[in-house]
């Protein structure tokens, strides 16, 4: 018996391309054929979508991607790539049924209902308050940012901008690190700061404001952001230390700003590239302490569950569950 039309499945972010085929078994969302690609060595979304499909033959009917990018009448201009997704165009293409695109961090934000409890490393273990909204927020090649309504027990994830607001400083160390970006690029983004590239932005403010000359192996290193965590992680490097504070602190303010503007009582959950690399210096206290000062509100924070996901498939396994629905 010829098998019949396929589902798939698909996250786009800055630095990667993750493909599925997608099927439910006893009530499991179940990925197989997955293809992994470099963003950055094809010029376009259309290239790695005819490479996957002749590489993995059979009949697609739906298709739902999650995209690094404003969605808008599902359309979208990704953020960090020169690339342009248009859901008609992809039906036409590809002779697809429906294809339906949705924010990465809004697919993300439907993968996180379907995960096990051990897909979460715990800050803040405290249960969830009268079953509230979730915050959800990612540092990776850009700051990605979502929240999800619950209500009646039901989750409704919806797309955000945050990440492309102004950086709000919260000490005088962050004041000068705005001046310092600010005076590069005449504006400054909360992902600015937040994210691979702001890392190599503090980590040369740390150094400029000691006046001092970055070190051999910043110079040499193929990955500068990764090679920062590492030297941090290691305590290796006093400036990389620094930096990861900084970064550490900003972030946590800007988590406490989403908690407060959607009243997430249901939680502040972490994804992205960074997050779950440096835990280790995010349950160090520096990150609580910061995240729950904030006067009149410290009491709420402080009851709020945080936590980072450590499933790297979340976002894949979002979209997936919206292309089931399909």
């Amino acid at each position: 018996m010829k098998p019949g039309p396929e589902i798939l499945a698909g996250y786009i972010s800055g630095a990667t391309v993750e493909l599925a085929k997608v099927r439910e078994k006893d009530g499991q969302i179940k990925l197989s054929s997955q293809g992994s690609f470099v963003s950055r060595d094809f010029t376009n979304f259309e290239s790695i979508l005819n490479l996957y499909l002749k590489r993995h033959k059979g009949e697609i009917s739906h298709v739902c991607l999650g995209v690094a990018g404003p969605v808008i009448v599902n359309e979208v201009r990704t953020t960090n790539l020169p690339w342009h997704l248009n859901s008609e165009d992809i039906e036409q293409r590809f002779s697809f049924q429906r294809v339906q695109l949705l924010n990465d961090i809004v697919a993300f934000a439907y993968g996180l209902p379907g995960l096990a409890r051990d897909r979460f490393y715990m800050l803040n273990e405290q249960g969830p308050l009268s079953g509230g909204n979730i915050g959800v927020i990612a540092a990776g090649a850009g700051l990605g940012e979502a929240l999800i309504l619950v209500t009646g027990g039901r989750h409704y994830p919806y797309a955000s901008e945050g990440g492309h607001a102004g950086f709000s400083p919260g000490s005088q160390l962050e004041a000068e690190l705005w001046q310092y970006i600010y005076g590069e690029d005449g504006f400054v983004e909360v992902e600015d700061v937040l994210s691979l590239s702001g890392l190599e932005r503090i980590y040369n403010f740390v150094i400029d404001s000691d006046g001092s000359s970055v070190a051999g192996w910043y110079e040499k290193a193929p990955d500068k952001p990764s090679a920062i965590i590492e030297r941090a992680l290691s305590g290796k490097d006093k400036y990389a230390s620094q930096t990861l504070d900084v970064f550490i602190d900003c972030l946590s303010s800007e988590a406490a700003n989403l908690a407060l503007k959607g009243m997430t009582l249901g939680g502040v959950y972490f994804g992205g590239l960074i997050g779950p690399r440096i835990i280790t210096l995010l349950d160090g206290g520096r990150f609580m302490n910061r995240f729950v000062r904030r006067g009149k509100m410290e009491s709420i924070l402080a009851r709020m569950p945080v936590g980072v996901v450590i499933e790297e498939k979340t976002a894949l396994l979002g979209a997936a569950s919206v292309a089931l629905r399909m």
